[in-house]
């Protein structure tokens, strides 16, 4: 049973998580609108894209710091992510199965 404090930090953390997930995407349509204006050579654009670049690590940074933060049982980055996988049989390899670790020598 979900508390009053629970619900207020898990509205916390969808807020924030909206908020920030928002902020990037319009850094992001800022960078193709600088590439589509200047070109991605020029150097306006090579000034504007490293600053523009820092920022949405920094709010890439502060989502992953989100899933610290908020309740284990909180969805909110979960939101549009599938939640069972199926793959057909067509898309097996035709080859021999090799394991994905250690190959070395």
């Amino acid at each position: 049973m979900a508390t009053t404090k629970d619900t207020n930090i898990k509205g916390y953390c969808d807020t924030i998580n909206e908020d920030f997930s928002q902020m990037k995407a319009r850094i992001d349509e800022i960078r193709d609108r600088l590439t589509k204006t200047y070109g991605a050579d020029s150097d306006i654009f090579g000034e504007h894209n490293r600053h523009l670049c820092d920022m949405a690590d920094y709010l890439d940074w502060k989502l992953h710091l989100l899933t610290k933060v908020c309740p284990f049982d909180w969805k909110g980055m979960d939101k549009g992510v599938e939640t069972s996988v199926s793959v057909d049989q067509s898309e097996r390899a035709a080859g021999p199965e090799i394991s994905g670790g250690y190959m070395g020598g």
